[in-house]
């Protein structure tokens, strides 16, 4: 179900509305199904129900199940994914249990969820490098291998990542296993997380579960300014950005690198509209029902590094990687070299995770590169002079150098291909024939006004939060007026959202 649908304009307020009557075990259950109905709503467009498949018994279960009954079959991963992390929980924190059995449960729990992210998302990805490298070494007729029909579940990297915390804080004894199976399976699949983030961390969820706070007069302003904030963030921006965005790299080959450079700038702000948006509308639906989580964004486009930047841009999510993967690895306490082969490490699997293609790789790798030399230029003297010599001129100059840095990287993200997103970033240092305006054919810098709106609006509210905002009842007012308006008459919309692909 999306966030920006009529269908959940109708759910949540009846959810809310029937949550705040039931009490209890009784409450926890109607979200639970509340939720599982959630994940249900999505149907992918590639299954067909008008052409039924009657050759074997499995194609008729597919029919019976799927078109039939309207049974999201792929609910099915998510409960196997709830039940093996909970058992394995379970299992670790009994008494008396040798170490070697604790690691047994939590193997099981890591091969099982990777094992099932493996399948869905990289097996047509492992083909293709399969075949990419027999095809180097062999001298014969070249390997072609047809892609699987397989369909990737939304939501899967999330929950699978939230799921496995659990399990890895369980083994670590830095988080008492749940007793209730309700309350993990709730965990686990609490809609408004639940397809698109934030990654939940799971003693932030019991916390509220155990004591949810009373929803105060001042949560339901907060919530609602951050809903409408989100719905602003997708609708009004991402989704015009999107226009442009779409232009360029369906066109790169006629454009200039003028053009290119506001296309690849575009794409950085949609995808921050767009994910920071759900991540709002998920923040603020979640409050509502008395569950505070951490916020996932914190105006990372303003940042004025790329380590900056990352502890602003899905932090859920930089956490997981840093607290999972490259703290175990060693972190930087290591030594140099292995300090930076944990940096790769760490980011090659970041990149791995957001996509299953040879660019995400890339963009993965990039960042790993612009962390390394960041890590390296912030302990010279320069740097050190700038950063406390330099005033406002350097400090708006490093915001905007970073900003230059990350488009390199946006574009690997965005691009359909390796070679498209080489082609399109030798653009961007003009080694292309013809120079800086050499076609004119969309004017693509109409939208750097648009992109000069998304920086000095992002440099306000980093300014100025919601908390502060709901607290001057003018101010608020001013908000919700404005934000209302700019969606009536400014929102695109219709567009699904960027990280259901993830």
């Amino acid at each position: 179900m999306l966030f920006n649908s009529a269908h959940f304009l109708v759910f949540l307020p009846i959810v809310l509305i029937l949550a705040k009557i039931l009490k209890g075990t009784y409450q926890r259950v109607f979200l639970l199904l509340a939720s599982l109905y959630f994940y249900n709503a999505w149907h992918p467009a590639s299954i067909v129900c008008n052409d039924i498949r009657t050759s074997t018994w499995y194609e008729n279960w597919i029919d019976l199940s799927f078109c039939n009954f309207n049974i999201n079959l792929y609910i099915i991963i998510l409960i196997v994914s709830m039940i093996v992390d909970y058992v394995a929980g379970r299992l670790m924190s009994r008494e008396g249990v040798s170490e070697q059995f604790r690691k047994l449960c939590l193997v099981a729990s890591l091969i099982t969820n990777l094992g099932i992210l493996a399948y869905f998302k990289y097996t047509n990805f492992l083909l293709e490098v399969f075949a990419d490298l027999f095809n180097q070494i062999s001298t014969g007729e070249p390997l072609k291998i047809e892609h699987l029909k397989i369909i990737l579940p939304v939501g899967i990297s999330f929950y699978t990542f939230q799921s496995m915390s659990y399990s890895i804080d369980v083994f670590r004894r830095n988080l008492e296993a749940r007793k209730s199976f309700l309350d993990f399976a709730l965990y686990v699949s609490f809609f408004p997380q639940l397809v698109a983030g934030p990654i939940v961390r799971a003693h932030t969820f019991f916390r509220d579960l155990d004591d949810t706070p009373k929803v105060t007069a001042e949560d339901v302003q907060i919530a609602f300014a951050q809903i409408l904030m989100g719905f602003t963030r997708k609708i009004v921006f991402a989704d015009n950005l999107a226009k442009v965005v779409d232009f360029t790299f369906n066109n790169y080959k006629i454009l200039n690198p003028a053009e290119i450079w506001v296309g690849a700038m575009a794409f950085g702000w949609q995808i921050y509209f767009d994910f920071a948006g759900y991540t709002d509308i998920a923040i603020g639906t979640a409050r509502l029902f008395g569950y505070k989580f951490d916020p996932n964004f914190n105006f990372p486009m303003v940042a004025r590094n790329i380590a900056d930047h990352w502890s602003r841009w899905h932090i859920s999510f930089s956490t997981w990687i840093r607290d999972y993967i490259y703290i175990p690895l060693g972190g930087s306490r290591v030594g140099v070299l292995k300090g930076y082969r944990n940096l790769f490490i760490t980011w090659l699997f970041a990149g791995i995770w957001h996509g299953a293609a040879y660019h995400f790789v890339g963009w993965g790798l990039w960042q790993g590169v612009m962390l390394g030399i960041h890590r390296e230029y912030s302990k010279t003297k320069i740097a050190i002079w700038l950063n406390e010599k330099g005033g406002l001129s350097y400090d708006i100059g490093a915001r905007i150098f970073t900003m230059f840095c990350l488009s390199f990287g946006f574009i690997l993200f965005r691009a359909k291909t390796m070679q498209a997103s080489w082609e399109m970033m030798k653009s961007l240092v003009f080694a292309v024939p013809g120079g800086v305006f050499s076609v004119k054919t969309f004017v693509n810098y109409d939208y750097g006004i648009l992109l000069v709106i998304c920086f000095v609006l992002s440099y306000y509210f980093s300014r100025n939060p919601i908390e502060t905002i709901v607290e001057n009842k003018k101010k608020f007012g001013v908000f919700v007026t404005a934000n209302l308006f700019i969606i009536l008459f400014f929102g695109a919309g219709g567009q699904n959202f960027l990280y259901f692909d993830f």
